[in-house]
């Protein structure tokens, strides 16, 4: 059997490796994921822009001090200007409003900030432009007329603006990580950025391989190579050697992105492109470990079903039709992803991470938030291996009679009467 699977294994991972498909995807993603990561700070670091906004205060001495505030907030922006050029209303405020938008539209003017004559005790401020997604500059120039308005209340109520800043003055809470030796270390987050990444990175594997299995089967099928090949090999072990050597396509597919991940990873190559001083998530041996664990045993599961309906249908109509039930069992781990990460220690967390169907992907994610007792996670991988063992014994049944039937539309009740009889 051994001979025989090692070639079925070997076909199967040479015939996917030389398509330059498999090189195009295999360094597609990590492009994709340095832009996703990378350029989006990069860009923030290196310029947010600069603005000149016109000022029509209807309220007559708010223009001033916004415009001084504004100067004092934009000390600590990066990258960030914005010039405020006061507009006299004249008498016909409304008349002068029409004229400035004109003006904006022309381009003298990035937007219109308009101080209501009620202010501060009654109206709102307002801001006009074409561009209203600019959210930094937003924030800031709400800020500057926020500090202002407030400070205008307090005096009005005989208090001292600069006391009031002093005792009400925010403070940044700063998160650590507590390890399982005790250790603390810094995370702002990083931890869910790695969670996210690699959860969904597992996802997206064990859907599009196991679709790469269903597609395999299913061309054999249909071009007939099947009944020449069946002639070498049993059903199961060409079945097993599929599995395999799609899944060894993507663990050649994981080591790369690690190297690369590693470089990208690098201090010289964060100060190459202006971000030495980003911090970048860590990624502990022993969490890459289980990566490939949970990523070996959820593809050995799906993939076996995958191959099973590949086998059972004779077009890829039907097949998707029928793997679309399959996919939803991956989809629920996405659906309870906000549940698993603000509990990850949870009950329900707990429970779903124990279930075969959904602990590569769950058992996972939680590993990456919290210290998970070792129980726990060898419950999960035994759990997950007495599974693919009986989801292995009931695909190989209906693999052995669908791979040769074509003409028909298999129902359930089809494939239940294939695993009892073969």
């Amino acid at each position: 059997m051994l001979p025989r699977l090692k070639a079925v294994i070997r076909r199967e991972y040479l015939e996917r490796v030389r398509t330059r498909t498999f090189w195009f995807s295999t360094l597609l993603v990590p492009v994709f994921m340095a832009g996703v990561m990378i350029v989006p700070a990069w860009l923030a670091e290196k310029g947010a822009g600069s603005f000149t906004i016109a000022v029509l205060d209807l309220s007559g001495d708010l223009a001033g001090p916004v415009k001084e505030r504004l100067a004092s907030i934009l000390e600590d922006e990066k990258n960030l200007e914005i010039e405020l050029v006061p507009i006299d209303p004249g008498p016909d405020p409304e008349a002068t409003r029409a004229r400035i938008k004109r003006e904006i539209l022309e381009k003298r003017y990035d937007g219109l900030l308009v101080l209501p004559k009620g202010l501060p005790a009654e109206g709102e401020p307002t801001y006009t432009a074409p561009n209203v997604a600019a959210f930094r500059l937003l924030s800031v120039l709400e800020r500057a007329v926020n500090d202002v308005l407030v400070s205008r209340r307090l005096t009005a109520q005989g208090l001292d603006p600069e006391l009031v800043e002093r005792l009400t003055k925010r403070v940044d809470l700063k998160t650590f990580k507590l390890g399982k030796t005790g250790g603390e270390t810094r995370d702002e987050g990083q931890a869910f950025l790695l969670s996210y990444v690699l959860m969904f990175l597992i996802f997206m594997s064990l859907l599009a391989y196991g679709g790469h299995v269903m597609r395999g089967v299913l061309e054999e099928k249909q071009s007939r190579i099947v009944e020449v090949i069946l002639g070498s090999v049993r059903p199961f072990e060409l079945m097993l050697g599929k599995v395999l050597g799609i899944g060894s396509v993507g663990l050649t597919q994981f080591l790369i992105w690690s190297v690369v991940g590693f470089a990208l990873a690098a201090p010289g190559v964060l100060a190459t492109v202006g971000l030495a001083g980003m911090d970048l998530p860590s990624i502990p041996v022993s969490l890459m470990v289980f990566f490939v664990v949970f990523f070996v045993l959820g593809f050995l599961l799906y993939g076996t079903l995958f191959a099973a309906i590949g086998a059972a249908f004779d077009t890829d109509q039907d097949a998707q039709q029928f793997g679309a039930m399959v996919n939803m069992l991956l989809v629920v781990p996405i659906v309870l992803m906000i549940l698993i990460v603000n509990q990850p220690d949870g009950t329900m967390s707990i429970a779903m991470s124990l279930i075969p169907f959904f602990s590569p992907i769950i058992m996972f994610l939680r590993m990456t938030l919290t210290a998970v007792p070792p129980v726990q996670v060898a419950a999960s991988v035994g759990l997950l291996v007495a599974a693919i063992l009986a989801v292995s014994w009931i695909a190989a049944k209906i693999y052995r009679v669908g791979i040769l039937m074509s003409g028909s539309k298999p129902t359930l009740k089809d494939m239940i009467r294939w695993i009892r009889e073969a």
